[in-house]
């Protein structure tokens, strides 16, 4: 049967979801994280180094709790996200949006046609063929598709970019959008902030949710109060490299 995509149910309603990105290539911690309770998580192909077949593996995985499996393809390409939604991805975050046209190129990637030029396979979302039909009726309308705003170029054309139909999520790359304004690793500067602030304004115009990454909780819940709707939360190799230093530090030796 078609699995359903509760994260853009979420997100249509105005809900909050959470959730955290996999980095290390292994159904075993992707397993492991969809446990902790999250709505989504993202399979990372652009900087983490998951595979084709791995990441098949790891969206098996997740597929067995009802989190919902993302990938973020390692660029605007649509032979990546077709490939990826023949895994049983639910949805893709397409990196460096900077124009409206390449905006309007990640959403045709992730829908059939007439919508969109992704081409019909046969593999795991649509049972092996078992439930073609019933998946083509409903895909374009399923896979949730996340646009990446992570550059200057971007904010300063971010009302035409989410002017396009079909975006789900502008997800704000805070670090790489300091770096394109000569501020790396200051994401807190006041002109990033207000690059930021633009962008979450325009959202909210286009009735597009916010997005972001954050790395603990309480940061989190500040994106939360500020009306974003769909929050990653650190990485599996962040997340286990601190508990495992916080382990260390306690232990008397």
């Amino acid at each position: 049967m078609v699995r359903e995509n509760p994260v853009k149910t979420k997100l249509r309603e105005g809900r909050t979801t959470i959730g955290s990105c996999l980095s290390i290539p292994s159904p075993l911690v992707a397993e492991a994280m969809a446990q902790a309770g999250f709505d989504w998580l993202f399979l990372d192909m652009e900087h983490g180094i998951i595979g084709l077949e791995t990441l098949h593996s790891m969206c098996q995985a997740i597929n067995t709790t009802p989190v919902v499996p993302v990938v973020r393809v390692p660029w605007n390409d649509p032979v990546y996200a077709k490939q990826v939604l023949e895994t049983g991805a639910l949805g893709v975050i397409f990196p460096m949006i900077n124009s409206p046209e390449e905006a309007e190129r990640a959403v045709k990637s992730a829908k059939f046609p007439p919508e969109g030029i992704r081409g019909i396979g046969g593999q795991r979302p649509m049972g092996f063929g078992a439930w073609m039909r019933e998946y083509l009726e409903v895909a374009n309308d399923l896979i949730l598709v996340v646009c990446q705003i992570e550059h200057i170029k971007a904010v300063e054309g971010i009302e035409s970019i989410l002017s396009v139909p079909g975006i789900d999520v502008a997800f704000i790359g805070a670090n790489d959008l300091a770096a394109s304004l000569g501020l790396r690793g200051q994401r807190e500067h006041p002109r990033v902030q207000e690059a930021m602030c633009h962008v979450e304004k325009a959202a909210a115009k286009a009735g597009v949710a916010m997005g972001g990454a954050e790395a603990s909780a309480e940061q989190a819940n500040r994106r939360i109060a500020a009306g974003y709707r769909f929050i990653c939360i650190g990485h599996d190799a962040g997340i286990i490299n601190a508990a495992a230093r916080a382990i260390v530090a306690d232990i008397k030796r």
